[in-house]
């Protein structure tokens, strides 16, 4: 009998003598308050995330969120924590102070404009935190104010170079009914989204710089923001027919392609782009999403370009993983057509046409009814 006692009161006490060394090894492994989030962990590990877009209630992001969280289901090793930045950027920041207060490995960010993003950078750095801003490019000091800090997104000037590109397309191969007052020179209408934001301004200069190179004789009868909103533009447009007359406008040029929705949407209420080439106005767009694309399919829009959500998407996961395993960012790493320069991620941007609507339709149908 003494001799289990003895064996259990060795085990017992070896037992406690564990607890004790664990409990001092916790306690001397554990980071400061604040800091917690930089350890690097393990690849084995689910690295959480929190993806702050600028707004849920968009076609463009919506597509996106679906694509991003379908992108990261197939990957693994992504938690996901979306919200919604509802285009306000004070609730965009309580959003992110929240992330980090719940101790997120790492946070992406579609800022709801470009000068929240100096902030919201500032409160990464300040818990030593990964910050990957997408589609929303912060401002070049911001991206040098921190060395835990990238940017994923396409080049807005070649957006703009391709949308002014399938216009003028149009322009050179129908000119007998494109030039519809016969004076050879083309008369557009340019809608703006966020006026100051840097896609809208690049994308805008880029317009006028490619009909320049291309010696397109044009006038800009009107130039006004629709802030991305397809109700807006419909409005605008409408506002336009009224002023200058349907037939005097030759073209439509619209920042994206919410915006080029609400252009289309006017030209079929005045019964135009039903089939009647005749009666068409040419209006090009920039994201490619799928309203855009059966519109195009519908011969109601012209053209579009495609934003290539799924590579961004990709992108943005593949440094979210690879930062919190102490990995270093590079081409083969991000795992898609792209440039790395420095911090910056650039994923090309693809006119769409007749040659490829049909793929990419599939393609963006396909994504987003996942």
């Amino acid at each position: 009998m003494k001799s289990v006692k003895k064996c259990l009161g060795v085990t017992l006490s070896l037992a406690l003598l564990t607890s004790v060394i664990a409990g001092c090894s916790s306690s001397g492994s554990t980071a400061p308050s604040g800091s917690s989030s930089s350890a690097v962990k393990s690849s084995e590990e689910d690295v959480n995330a929190t993806v702050i877009w600028r707004r849920f209630d968009d076609a463009f992001q919506s597509g996106f969120r679906i694509i991003m969280q379908s992108e990261a289901d197939k990957m693994g090793g992504l938690k996901l924590d979306m919200q919604d930045g509802e285009d306000d950027p004070s609730k965009a920041n309580n959003k992110l102070e929240t992330a980090l207060t719940k101790g997120a490995d790492s946070i992406a960010i579609c800022a709801p404009d470009r000068k929240s993003t100096d902030e919201m950078m500032k409160k990464c750095k300040a818990e030593d935190v990964p910050v990957v801003f997408f589609n929303m490019e912060p401002m070049p000091e911001t991206m040098k104010a921190y060395d835990k800090v990238w940017y994923v997104g396409a080049n807005a000037k070649e957006s703009g170079q391709m949308c002014a590109q399938a216009l003028i397309n149009y322009w050179k191969e129908n000119n007998k009914i494109a030039d519809k007052n016969g004076d050879g020179k083309l008369q557009l209408v340019i809608l703006q989204g966020e006026l100051g934001q840097q896609d809208v301004v690049l994308r805008t200069e880029a317009y006028e710089e490619t009909l320049k190179a291309q010696g397109i004789e044009y006038e800009i009868l009107a130039k006004d923001t629709a802030n991305w909103d397809k109700a807006q533009a419909l409005d605008k447009m409408n506002t336009w027919i009224t002023a200058f007359g349907i037939d005097k406008i030759e073209g439509v040029l619209c920042n994206s392609d919410g915006m080029a929705m609400g252009a289309v949407q006017a030209a079929l209420d005045n019964g135009y782009n039903k089939g009647d080439k005749s009666k068409f106005i040419p209006i090009v767009g920039i994201d490619a999403t799928v309203e855009a694309l059966q519109s195009m399919k519908n011969n109601a829009l012209l053209g579009t370009v495609l934003n290539d959500r799924t590579s961004q998407s990709k992108a943005v996961l593949n440094v979210l993983k690879t930062v919190n395993s102490g990995g270093a960012v590079t081409k083969d790493i991000v795992g898609v057509d792209c440039t790395v320069e420095d911090n910056y991620i650039w994923v090309p941007y693809k006119i769409v046409d007749q040659t490829n609507l049909e793929e990419v339709l599939k393609m963006m149908t396909e994504l987003e009814g996942k």
